[in-house]
């Protein structure tokens, strides 16, 4: 099987991912990390949410679910 030379760095001196550019690849990367952390919050405001039910029912509700 022969050997694919590898790609000459950018301009900027970054390295391609695959065929997209870093730019583009750090994106992505942000994108789940920023998701994965409103996924948390949100599951952190829920489960504060079903406590705070449990423990003092009835009365004025901050946060709707």
């Amino acid at each position: 099987m022969k050997r694919v030379p590898p790609r000459p760095p950018l301009k900027s001196g970054l390295d391609t991912v695959g065929p997209f550019h870093p730019y583009l690849a750090y994106a992505a990367v942000l994108l789940v990390d920023l998701a994965g952390l409103a996924l948390g919050l949100f599951l952190l405001i829920w489960i504060g949410d079903v406590a705070e039910d449990l423990l003092w029912p009835g009365g004025t509700e901050w946060v709707d679910f």
